[in-house]
């Protein structure tokens, strides 16, 4: 079975506020971002990855798994580990998929593109045609791997090692994330009814 990480412990220091919180059709960033991945995935296996501004998110995230990484300075990296670390061990946890919280576009058939190709492989990476990236499953023969992350570069050392036998999936919408209000006017602009 997949389980599912958003990370989203970073201080977003390019956005000037917490953009995890920033508002898309009247939702947190992040809410939204957790409820796209929780619908494909089976109930309760997606979590939400906190670290800065922690006690900002209130009662709209009641209902939602979170896994707080108290040590979300030292990097992305450290956060994937915190999350590995906490959800490896579950008896049917076969994969984890990990995406980030301000990758805006991408859908429910995204993820679900992904996940179909992740049955008999080690690990599926989003392919942007330049590099690949995040959303991405790992098996777990990474689990420890990943759970030994530092830094911020995340699991990109680990998409560079062409020994693991990676399997690419086309999705464009993944080559988009909002770093500053502008991406998140530019995001909105593109996407009203």
């Amino acid at each position: 079975m997949i389980y599912g990480l958003v990370m989203a412990a970073g201080a977003s220091r390019r956005f000037g506020e917490i953009k995890q919180l920033a508002k898309i059709d009247g939702v947190p960033m992040a809410l939204r971002s957790y409820n796209i991945l929780n619908r494909v995935l089976r109930k309760g296996k997606t979590f939400l990855v906190l670290g800065a501004n922690f006690e900002s998110f209130g009662v709209e995230f009641e209902a939602v798994n979170i896994i707080y990484n108290r040590d979300w300075s030292l990097g992305l990296g450290s956060s994937i580990a915190r999350a590995v670390t906490e959800i490896k061990n579950e008896k049917d946890c076969s994969g984890i998929l990990i995406t980030l919280v301000d990758q805006v576009r991408l859908t429910e058939h995204d993820y679900r593109k992904l996940i179909a190709l992740f049955f008999g492989t080690k690990i599926v990476a989003s392919d942007y045609g330049y590099k690949k990236g995040p959303p991405v499953i790992f098996g777990e023969s990474y689990f420890e791997e990943l759970s030994q992350l530092k830094g911020d570069s995340g699991a990109s050392e680990l998409l560079k090692n062409n020994e693991y036998g990676i399997v690419s999936c086309e999705i464009s919408n993944a080559s988009f994330d909002i770093d500053t209000k502008d991406d998140l006017k530019l995001f909105l602009s593109q996407n009203q009814p």
